[in-house]
């Protein structure tokens, strides 16, 4: 884990190495019991590693009438259990009222997670998160083409560094990229004319159709006649299709 943290290449004076202790997350009245569970039973140990901030590195604040980037937080997250990983990422960058890289940790395994944070406009206390962007589990000790790529291109210096909104906005395109390369099986970080949303669109759009696949696959074992079977291989081709066609376009 260490060595990734090198391959970010974050100046000394960003470190910060403090513990973040789970009552700073239990005591949201906004959570439910169900998720308070979570944080007790699935989360090891939540560290602020790093705090970019003009004041430990010569980057310009961002503000506008819906967001406020000031600085961003680089935050690792040791996990006990997985199963509800991105549960746990949405609820920390919810919380705490920065942008957040968040780095979830499962032994030598690493995912990496973002989201878009804004004012909000009904509590001023408050900020809104979503569009959040996922990667997948990255094994540290076994990284592909696609992993090594996005660890260089997370490095701090290869960053976009006019303002820490344009550097979240990079770090995002950076998992997007890394995300629809995996998917597509080639890497896209040189393809043009699409936007990170429209990337981020295209990614999730091949995900929910790789769900509804998996969930035909399984009918057509317990299919009980040969019919059946053909009329849910046919819907399965036709899935398979429009993945193509949306790996085609990028």
């Amino acid at each position: 884990m260490e060595q990734f943290y090198k391959q970010l290449n974050i100046p000394n004076n960003c470190e910060v190495n403090n513990t973040i202790y789970k009552k700073a997350f239990l005591d949201n009245a906004d959570l439910t019991s169900t998720d308070k569970k979570i944080i007790n039973d699935h989360i090891k140990k939540v560290t602020w590693k790093y705090c970019l901030k003009p004041e430990t590195i010569n980057i310009l604040p961002y503000k506008d009438d819906k967001r406020d980037y000031l600085e961003i937080e680089i935050i690792e997250v040791q996990l006990n259990e997985i199963s509800k990983v991105n549960r746990i990422a949405e609820i920390i960058m919810r919380a705490i009222p920065y942008p957040i890289l968040l780095i979830l940790v499962d032994n030598d395994k690493l995912k990496l997670a973002v989201g878009d944070m804004r004012k909000n406009l009904s509590d001023s206390s408050k900020v809104t998160v979503d569009d959040f962007v996922f990667t997948d589990w990255i094994d540290t000790n076994s990284l592909d083409e696609y992993s090594e790529n996005l660890f260089a291109g997370l490095n701090i210096s290869t960053l976009d560094s006019s303002n820490y909104y344009a550097m979240y906005q990079d770090i995002t395109s950076k998992l997007n990229v890394y995300n629809f390369s995996k998917v597509k099986g080639e890497d896209i970080s040189k393809s043009e004319g699409m936007s990170n949303s429209d990337i981020k669109a295209c990614y999730d759009k091949i995900k929910s159709i790789e769900v509804e696949i998996s969930a035909l696959k399984s009918k057509v074992k317990k299919a009980g006649s040969i019919k059946e079977k053909v009329e849910l291989n046919i819907q399965i081709d036709k899935l398979k299709k429009e993945v193509d066609i949306l790996k085609s376009k990028i």
